[in-house]
């Protein structure tokens, strides 16, 4: 079980990482990875000898780094089941996927199985592989802008998170200066499956393999329809008329066709006009240089808990 301590979870309760080592046993052990170079080792480790779960702690962004972590160590090989213990400010991809387990409950379930030798059920899923990188979620535009906004104080929280969608629809019936940073564009040219794509500008584009980004809003509402291909998204409306989409996005509608082109693909291609483009992958933020790939990642397994088992 690899262990964040600096995810929200441990910070607030400095002793989980123990209580894991005790639930566990003698059928596992729990690493905290306080450094990416010390979980690249760690990840290496399991590559020579791979346990038959890897359980990991903490939310989207220490799911992206450990997932790529195991996946450039394992190479080729499939990776071992994944068991997700939320413990994060955003756990959307255990959220999307269903698992919703109380994070000791699980292990204690885990431990149990393992003693009795019994495989774990499991779901399967696609990651993404955004340039030499691996996630769940990426988005760029608005929804790069808005977690640089949210990331540009302490604080974090659904709380937070709503305070600035306020905040921003709000400024927007005015044209205000905080709507414009917020919903400042993306230029340039984007290419879907070989395809370009017309517009020049967007407003937001984004690529998942699970359907939710936070607060229960399902903006990639097509990413449960091929298994071995990611959802597209390419939103090229304003902020004003977009707030009509809240509700139907959050049900897990969509944003309407009038206001967002969508797609399932296995290839998008991002050539920003400037050379630069903010980006983001499962809640962490990132700057690229020149044309970015986004393709479809490896199938992972991941244990789903027997209590939400169908």
């Amino acid at each position: 079980m690899i262990v964040n301590p600096h995810s929200r979870a441990n910070r607030l309760d400095p002793t989980l990482a123990m209580r894991f080592a005790e639930t566990l046993g003698e059928v596992g052990e729990v690493v905290a990875a306080p450094s990416l170079e010390r979980l690249d080792d760690e990840a290496g480790r399991l590559a020579q000898s791979p346990p038959s779960i890897i359980g990991i702690h903490g939310g989207d962004g220490t799911l992206h780094r450990v997932v790529a972590a195991l996946i450039r160590r394992f190479g080729e090989r499939p990776l071992p089941p994944i068991a997700l213990l939320t413990g994060g400010t955003m756990n959307v991809v255990a959220s999307s996927l269903g698992i919703r387990a109380e994070p000791l409950g699980l292990l204690s379930e885990l431990a149990h199985d393992a003693r009795a030798d019994r495989p774990p059920q499991t779901v399967a899923r696609r990651c993404l592989r955004v340039g030499d990188a691996h996630g769940f979620v990426f988005g760029n535009g608005f929804m790069a802008n808005f977690l640089e906004e949210y990331y540009a104080r302490p604080g974090y929280g659904a709380s937070r998170a709503m305070w600035i969608l306020a905040r921003t629809f709000s400024s927007a019936t005015v044209s205000g200066a905080y709507a414009q940073r917020v919903f400042r564009k993306f230029a340039g040219r984007v290419t879907v499956d070989g395809q370009p794509l017309p517009w020049r500008t967007l407003t937001g584009l984004s690529a998942a393999t699970v359907r939710e980004v936070g607060m229960g809003f399902k903006l990639n509402h097509r990413a449960d329809e091929d298994p071995d291909r990611f959802s597209v998204l390419a939103i090229h409306a304003g902020a004003l008329s977009l707030a009509v989409d809240l509700v139907p996005v959050h049900l897990g509608q969509g944003i309407a066709p009038a206001r967002a082109w969508s797609a399932v693909a296995g290839k998008m291609l991002i050539e920003p006009d400037d050379g630069e483009n903010l980006y983001t992958v499962d809640g962490d933020l990132y700057r690229s240089s020149g044309p970015l790939e986004v393709g479809i990642g490896p199938r992972l397994q991941f244990v789903r808990p027997r209590a939400t088992s169908r």
